[in-house]
């Protein structure tokens, strides 16, 4: 007998707080990666498409601090005979935790709070349990925010499915889970549907943290596997007992698997009583990866950052293509779907590395190679079976892009089973657009932090009447798409028909990289004095950001000094403000606050700028553990 209910959750949590507001127009492409030795052509191939300027239309999410309050969650709970499983829709989708009844263990790095870092496309990500990455490289833009969730009751089973519109790639992706009366395993259906009506460059992985001891090993049917650390480089190496035991890892590293001809994918992580995860799946998913943070004292730092209380945890990982260098072209109006199990590998006692006859064995033991394409076809025949009531609401944006297909008579964005109906704040003027043709007004004094992108969008635009509203949007999506020329202008014309914060963001922004940067600090110290606390923050960290990088450190203590007190608080202001401080030649003043203490709370993953000031301002002194995050030390 399987049950499925809802349940509320209580954990410690930071508050994720409002996204940025500004729009993210600069190139944040990454630099191409250093090889070790000879690629297969294909992954040389896939790695050379997919990637992305900038993550337009998005905003970002890095509002949070590291005060955790209790904070209520909706939860799913699927349960049989073997397992209990939870599901947080509101955080993503993201399979918190799977529980073996039968030898009472835990098979995921069940967090014990939800504490925000910058390691996602968007900036917040927290630690633990199974995610869902779709679109690009990275942790997805999904990653810490609601997915459509709802019960689909069935005559088998009732299934969770947990949906939404990726707005990188214009794609529908959905997530099935069901948990069959008697099954030691998960499933996990997932379909991605390319509805953009042209080839896109796609990319999933599904992550899954484990819990990390010195006894752990993970098990893997390959031999060799593609390696990288954090200074962008990528080898072959040999799958030694030392990669098989992440706690052995001197530095954060990441093992892509090779996979074995004639082998199913898989990959499981087992304690010392061989109990732990085994990631499967049907053939489509080929890639296979372990992810360690390492031993080295950023590594660790890390894991205290992220997992409060002090536990340590590894990532096993499958996806679409065999590294996460590489985007798939799928090919439009294509849908690609595929089953995951997860369950434990229970190889019983074991010492040292688990014996790779006895787990692959296990492996069909647990699910079965024939279960598993039954498994698939018969998720196919439900995956367009319309759920119930919505237990959690993602974004408005595929609402908002069937409404703007049905305007534009395109074909439609979503099939019976992936319902798209949530109307919200930041969509509603656009839908205005569509059924008046215009947009509504707006206050000059705020940034509303809605955008869109696309031809059809500034068709639609251009066509309304002209004011400071279309010509600011107009000139938000030719910065994004890295057109400056029409950007400038179409911010100069706005600003000319009514002065507002909005264009005098872009205008400033624009002049900061094109070598403007003096001219920028005037444009930003108006915006931040004239800003309401909803855009202040913002405005405040990228001026005093970009006037840093510029070599503009007494602009970038001007602006500071204009924000609010509560902004100048922050700890990502109060950083800049000691790195303006060391630049200026005051490093009594800079070190007088980094010894009082400077968390920032959205530091990015592999930024060794904390640190690195500290060497600069006081070389003679030990650098804290606390500004260790170092990652190849």
């Amino acid at each position: 007998m399987t049950d499925i209910r809802v349940e509320t959750i209580t954990l410690p949590a930071a508050d994720l707080g409002s996204p940025n507001p500004l729009a993210v127009v600069s190139d944040a492409s990454e630099p191409p990666y250093a090889v070790s030795g000879q690629l297969p052509e294909e992954i040389a191939a896939g790695m050379g498409i997919g990637g992305i300027r900038n993550l337009f239309p998005y905003t970002m999410q890095d509002a949070y601090e590291r005060d955790r309050v209790p904070t209520e969650f909706r939860s799913v709970v699927l349960e049989n005979e073997h397992l209990r499983v939870r599901v947080m829709p509101q955080l993503g989708g993201r399979i918190w935790s799977i529980r073996d009844l039968n030898r009472d263990v835990e098979l995921l790095h069940e967090n014990s709070a939800v504490q925000y870092a910058n390691l996602a496309l968007r900036d917040a990500w927290f630690a633990g349990g199974i995610e869902w990455n779709i679109g690009t490289r990275g942790h997805s833009p999904s990653t810490a925010s609601a997915l459509h969730a709802a019960i689909v009751e069935t005559a088998d089973a009732s299934i969770l499915r947990m949906w939404e519109f990726d707005r990188l790639r214009e794609t529908v992706f959905h997530v099935d889970l069901r948990l069959p009366a008697g099954s030691p395993v998960l499933l996990a259906y997932v379909r991605i549907r390319n509805t953009s009506g042209r080839d896109v460059p796609m990319y999933w992985w599904t992550n899954a943290a484990v819990p990390q001891s010195d006894q752990t090993r993970i098990v893997t049917p390959s031999s060799t596997s593609l390696a990288t650390g954090y200074d962008g480089s990528i080898s072959r190496v040999d799958v030694t007992d030392d990669v098989l035991a992440p706690a052995r890892a001197p530095h954060a590293a990441d093992y892509f698997f090779d996979p074995v001809p004639g082998t199913r994918p898989w990959v499981a992580a087992a304690d010392e009583n061989g109990d732990g995860l085994t990631m499967l799946s049907t053939d489509r998913l080929r890639g296979r990866k372990l992810f360690c943070w390492g031993e080295g004292a950023g590594g660790h730092r890390w894991q205290r950052w992220l997992t409060p209380d002090g536990r340590r945890y590894a990532e096993i990982q499958s996806g679409l293509a065999r590294t996460q260098f590489e985007h798939l072209v799928m090919p439009a109006g294509e849908s690609w779907d595929w089953v995951e199990a997860y369950g434990n590998i229970a190889l019983g006692s074991v010492s040292g590395n688990p014996d790779a006859d006895a787990a692959a064995a296990r492996v069909e033991q647990l699910w079965p190679a024939a279960d598993a394409n039954e498994a698939l076809t018969a998720a196919r025949t439900l995956s367009d079976v319309e759920p119930g009531e919505l237990i959690a609401s993602g974004s408005g944006w595929g609402a908002l892009e069937r409404a703007r297909r049905e305007r534009c008579g395109e074909l439609p964005l979503a099939e019976s089973g992936t319902p798209f109906i949530v109307t919200t704040a930041e969509t509603r003027p656009w839908l205005e657009l569509l059924e008046t043709g215009a947009l509504p007004e707006a206050s000059t004094r705020e940034i509303v932090g809605s955008y869109v992108r696309g031809e059809s969008w500034e068709k639609l635009l251009e066509a309304a009447p002209r004011t400071w509203q279309t010509t600011m949007h107009l000139g938000t999506m030719a910065h994004a798409r890295g057109d400056v020329e029409r950007a400038g202008a179409f911010y100069a014309a706005s600003y000319a028909l009514t002065p507002s914060l909005p264009a005098l963001r872009g205008r400033a922004r624009l002049r900061a990289e094109t070598g403007r940067a003096a001219r920028a600090a005037n444009d930003y110290l108006s915006a931040v004095t004239n800003a309401r606390p909803a855009a202040q923050r913002a405005l405040t960290i990228e001026a005093a950001t970009v006037l840093l990088e510029a070599g503009l450190p007494a602009s970038a203590l001007r602006v500071i000094k204009a924000a609010g007190p509560e902004v100048r608080e922050l700890g990502r202001v109060r950083f800049l403000r000691a790195k303006a401080l060391h630049l200026l030649g005051r490093d009594d003043e800079a070190g007088r606050m980094l010894r009082e203490g400077i968390d920032v709370a959205n530091l990015r993953e592999g930024d060794e700028a904390v640190s690195d000031l500290w060497e600069s301002v006081v070389p003679s002194e030990p650098l804290p553990e606390r500004y260790d995050f170092r990652m190849k030390v």
